[in-house]
């Protein structure tokens, strides 16, 4: 049961962190909106970038890898909220991609497009939202009920990898190693 915690705590945490990324995200696409003559685009750029890596990648890696298919074994009366969770993925990704051809269009400095661009962001983060909504209403508390010890053991050492995988790619992250310098101190 402690992995399950883990587990579910993790996803916690960066739900969470998701849920802040996209609230400043639309506290800054609606003041925006009302002076579409003043978007940085180089900075929408870049906070979408940032927002979706993150999104985008967790979402994958821990829920449409890992938790979903044990939810699915687990439960054959799961299908509804899977086929839910699927659907607001795709279409989470065609809007996405809609930002980006908008967000090309408005670094024209059209005042129009920034108004576009605008909404069109709203809507991607509106589905974000509602994704996250039905993933802790719905599949974690499934999840809990439904998947075994061993498959929650099986779950959180694949979140684990991933972690580690995650850390050593971010120099930030990895572990300062003892330096050993030519007087034969260690750092």
């Amino acid at each position: 049961m402690l992995t399950a915690t883990y587990v579910l705590l993790t996803l916690s945490i960066e739900q969470k962190k998701e849920r802040h990324f996209i609230s400043r995200l639309l506290q800054y696409v609606q003041t925006i909106a009302r002076r579409p003559q003043e978007i940085d685009p180089v900075f929408i750029e870049s906070q979408l970038k940032e927002l979706t890596s993150f999104a985008e990648a967790r979402h994958q890696r821990k829920v449409e890898a890992c938790l979903m298919p044990a939810v699915r074994a687990a439960e054959p009366n799961c299908a509804p909220l899977m086929n839910d969770l699927e659907s607001l993925s795709k279409r989470g990704s065609a809007m996405l991609n809609a930002v980006y051809r908008c967000l090309r269009r408005a670094m024209r400095r059209s005042a129009s497009q920034g108004n576009f661009l605008c909404k069109t962001i709203d809507l991607y983060c509106q589905n974000l939202l509602k994704r996250l909504d039905k993933e802790e209403q719905e599949l974690l508390p499934l999840a809990q009920k439904v998947i075994s010890s061993e498959e929650w053991f099986e779950i959180g050492s694949k979140f684990l990898a991933q972690d580690d995988d995650n850390a050593a790619s971010r120099p930030e992250l990895r572990p300062i190693r003892s330096r050993i310098y030519p007087s034969g101190a260690t750092a």
